[in-house]
């Protein structure tokens, strides 16, 4: 039990490394960059439990919050977490845990994708409805901003980090 455990807090602070340090490399495509940060926290989902995987991207939220340059853009701060954007950072630890919860239940590639359009949804919604209240902007405004462009790219960093995760967890079997 206790070598589980350590494992598991182990290896959750190597994915909130992981998103630390992908996470800054981002394109910026308008008030939103497109940054692999999202295939980190879904790297995480789909390694840890579901309080493990939160947990995790929590750390990376308490790292960044407290200055360290790691979210996109290399932003750090409290600015960044409050900012028009900040949605988007707090609804990262939901989306590992409900990617993880999916992984738990099965082992089925195509289910665990629904586990990653859920985190994808939560993002959105979290991301957006803080982005709508920031800037005050409309919703067909903040989607046309803030979500369309960035719903295939996310996918397929869901993706690479299912099969990143299943091809790690077989070797460490």
């Amino acid at each position: 039990m206790q070598q589980t455990k350590t494992r598991s807090m182990a290896l959750a602070g190597l994915c909130a490394a992981l998103t630390a340090v992908i996470a800054p490399w981002s394109i910026v495509i308008g008030p939103v960059s497109l940054t692999l940060g999202v295939f980190g926290v879904f790297f995480a989902g789909a390694m840890l439990t579901p309080g493990w995987a939160a947990a995790s991207m929590g750390v990376y939220l308490a790292l960044g919050a407290v200055g360290l340059p790691i979210f996109s853009n290399a932003n750090g701060g409290l600015q960044a977490l409050v900012g028009m954007t900040g949605g988007y950072l707090w609804a990262y630890p939901l989306m590992a845990a409900l990617l993880a919860l999916a992984c738990a239940r099965t082992s089925r590639l195509p289910l665990r994708v629904l586990g990653v359009l859920g985190g994808q949804l939560v993002c959105y919604t979290l991301g957006t409805a803080w982005f709508m209240y920031v800037r005050g902007a409309g919703l067909w405004a903040s989607l046309a901003a803030c979500v369309f462009p960035f719903i295939l790219p996310d996918f397929l960093k869901g993706l690479a980090a299912l099969l990143l995760a299943r091809a790690m967890q077989k070797r460490m079997r």
